[in-house]
C-alpha cells in the first residue's frame, strides 16, 4: 500500500504490559522506509484498569473508505488465527457515514501523542512494558493453529528479524544501527574474523576484532554514542570491555582469546544475560558451511559477513 503511493497512519494502546518496544519502535522504522508516509502514535494507559482498546481499520480508497469494526488486534493472533468478529461496512465519500468515521479517528487522534525514542523509553521503563518471547510457560504447549489462507501476511518479528530482510543494504545498516537498547536482541551473533585481523604483530594474527556499527545496536544493545560495559566468558578466560558506538564507524574490542585461532574465523557470541556474552569460535571444518548459513549480512563489499539468530 504505502510502496505504492499511499500513506499509513495507526495508533497503539501502550504501558498495558502487553505492547512491545518493537512494537514501538515499528513505526519509527517504517518512517526509515517510507519518509513522510507514515504517521505513528500511541495511547499510554494509565491506569491498571483500563486500556486504550478500540479496533478500527479504515482503508480510503478514491472514491470509497472501507471500515473494519471489530474484537481483533492488529496482530497476526487478531488477523489470520484468532477466532474473532467484525462488521464490515462501504462508505461513498462525502457520506454521512464517512464524516462520522473520520470524526471517529479524529478524536482518538486527540488521545494520542508522537511516538519518539524518548517517549518509548519512559512508557517501557515502568511495569508496562510487553515481552516479544512467549512467557506463559504454564500454559501446556499445543500444536500451532494455521493462518488463514490468503489475505494479510504476518511479519516476522521481533523488529531486527523484519529489517535484515531488507533489500537495501544501506537502509538495513542504517536501521539497525539505530535499534534502540529496548527492542529484543537477537540470542546468537556470528562474526566473520579475517586473517590479517588488526593487533597482529607479524607471528600472530592480533586479537582486536572490529565490530560492525549494525551490530553494536541490534545486538549487544549499545545507542549511538553511547558506552555500554560487556562481559565474554571464553571457555579458559573472561574479558571485560567498554562497547562505544560512534555512528558509522565501527568499534574494535580487545579479546585476548582469540590471539592463536586460526584464520579466517568465526566467533559465536551467545546471550546469556544482559552484557554478558558466552564466545567461542567455530571449528575449522565447518567454517565455510557456516559461513554461508550464518554469516548472510555484510555492511559494504569487502567487509567482514556476520548473521543473527
Amino acid at each position: 500500500m504505502i510502496s505504492r503511493g499511499g500513506s499509513f497512519e495507526f495508533i497503539y494502546g501502550a504501558g498495558n504490559g502487553i505492547t512491545t518496544p518493537d512494537s514501538l519502535h515499528y513505526g519509527m522504522y517504517l518512517d526509515e522506509i517510507f519518509p513522510g508516509k507514515v504517521l505513528s502514535l500511541f495511547v499510554e494507559d494509565k491506569y491498571c484498569n483500563s486500556i486504550f482498546h478500540p479496533k478500527m481499520f479504515l482503508f480510503s480508497y478514491h472514491d470509497h473508505t472501507i471500515a473494519i469494526i471489530g474484537s481483533g488486534n492488529f496482530t497476526g493472533g487478531g488477523l489470520v488465527r484468532n477466532t474473532e468478529i467484525a462488521v464490515r461496512v462501504r462508505a461513498a465519500h462525502g457520506s454521512a457515514l464517512e464524516k462520522q468515521l473520520d470524526i471517529s479517528w479524529g478524536k482518538i487522534k486527540k488521545l494520542a501523542e508522537p511516538v519518539t525514542s524518548k517517549r518509548i523509553r519512559e512508557v517501557m521503563q515502568g511495569e508496562g512494558k510487553g515481552s516479544e518471547k512467549d512467557t506463559r510457560e504454564s500454559i501446556p504447549r499445543k500444536s500451532q493453529k494455521p493462518a488463514l489462507k490468503g489475505g494479510p501476511k504476518t511479519s516476522p518479528k521481533p523488529l531486527f528479524s523484519k529489517v535484515i530482510t531488507l533489500n537495501s543494504a544501506n537502509k538495513k545498516a542504517k536501521i539497525l544501527s539505530k535499534l534502540d537498547s529496548l527492542t529484543e536482541k537477537p540470542d546468537l551473533l556470528y562474526l566473520q574474523i579475517f586473517e590479517n585481523e588488526t593487533g597482529g604483530n607479524g607471528t600472530s594474527a592480533g586479537y582486536q576484532v572490529q565490530l560492525p556499527v549494525a551490530t553494536l545496536a541490534a545486538y549487544f544493545g549499545v545507542g549511538t554514542n553511547e558506552t555500554k560495559k560487556a562481559e565474554f566468558r571464553f571457555p579458559n578466560e573472561t574479558i571485560e570491555a567498554n562497547l562505544t558506538h560512534f555512528e558509522n564507524n565501527t568499534h574494535r574490542v580487545r579479546l585476548r582469546p582469540i590471539l592463536d585461532i586460526p584464520r579466517p574465523a568465526i566467533l559465536i557470541f551467545k546471550r546469556i544475560d544482559d552484557g554478558v556474552y558466552q564466545v567461542r569460535s567455530e571449528r575449522p571444518t565447518r567454517y565455510a558451511k557456516t559461513l554461508a548459513n550464518k554469516c548472510t549480512e555484510q555492511s559494504r563489499a569487502g567487509s567482514r559477513k556476520w548473521g543473527f539468530e
